[in-house]
């Protein structure tokens, strides 16, 4: 008689811009079911999302529930789940949980990361982080609107995400793991190795070929950006110090650089953003009127 093999889940959770789309891509690859109805690609993720609607849609609906930005750009800590949502993320999980090893990402789980593990006792997590000043780099480049008129609110969102994660890491360590964008990027052989030790899965190799380096931007010698988070926010470096020490890979991305940050922000560096602004409006102001021409 055939023995079934038992039901695995895995969520991916993470702070957005922090390469959870990446990861979830790779994942798809190595032979996860992600589900069938995905968010279309869009303005910031021009590969896909690779993010599951049913789980996308109800975790909006709940944030709206509760008065609070839909895309999950909140500092609440503890989020209420009224009964009727928990009835509907029975369902949800029903209707996607047919393959014998599936997956869902959206980065606004790690905002109900307690409320998915009481629904899902034996689900498997996968952390994906990124240092706080790329996130918030990559953030501003995208243009949200939030972030022009609260531009801090950017690496605050950052701590709160991260800070989560590692709470429920030290809470279910068996049943979690967290590795960086970089890392993943670099080893992804290893990667996909430690998932399949951690959880006792059995993913294939994805293909070589599935990532463009181009549409992860880097920044890997300009201390400006990271003394300034470390002067302002220095809680944020201390949470990017744990997360790379809980990485799985054990490989610290950024090091040489977080050993460069200066205790205070030189004077310099405030007057040439400044100058650069004005630099950059005049360029297209020039632009502007040649297209008229």
């Amino acid at each position: 008689m055939q023995v079934k093999r038992k039901q695995s889940v895995l969520i991916v959770a993470g702070m957005a811009r922090s390469g959870t789309s990446f990861t979830t891509s790779l994942l798809q690859n190595a032979g996860l079911d992600i589900g069938q109805r995905l968010l279309e690609p869009g303005h910031g993720n021009i590969k896909g999302f690779f993010e599951n609607v049913d789980f996308v849609r109800f975790h909006e609906e709940v944030l709206r529930s509760q008065g609070l930005d839909e895309i999950g750009w909140t500092l609440e800590d503890n989020i209420p789940v009224q009964e009727p949502y928990r009835q509907q993320a029975k369902e949800i999980i029903s209707k996607n949980s047919q393959a014998n090893i599936w997956e869902w990402k959206d980065p606004r789980t790690t905002l109900f990361l307690d409320f998915w593990a009481e629904l899902l006792p034996d689900a498997k997590f996968i952390f994906i982080y990124r240092s706080p000043w790329e996130v918030v780099d990559s953030l501003y480049r995208r243009g949200d609107e939030i972030f022009m008129k609260y531009p801090e609110l950017a690496i605050k969102l950052w701590i709160h995400y991260n800070q989560k994660l590692l709470n429920f890491l030290h809470k279910f360590p068996n049943q979690c793991l967290l590795v960086s964008v970089d890392n993943i990027v670099n080893h992804t052989e290893q990667f996909v190795q430690g998932i399949n030790a951690k959880f006792d899965l059995n993913l294939a190799m994805p293909a070589t070929d599935i990532y463009d380096r181009s549409l992860l931007y880097t920044q890997t010698a300009d201390i400006y950006r990271p003394t300034l988070i470390a002067y302002y926010f220095p809680e944020a470096i201390d949470i990017f110090v744990e997360l790379n020490t809980q990485d799985l890979l054990g490989k610290f991305p950024n090091q040489s650089l977080l050993e460069q940050i200066k205790v205070t922000p030189e004077k310099e560096w405030a007057f040439r953003d400044w100058m650069n602004v004005r630099h950059l409006e005049k360029k297209v102001e020039s632009l502007c009127s040649e297209l008229k021409l």
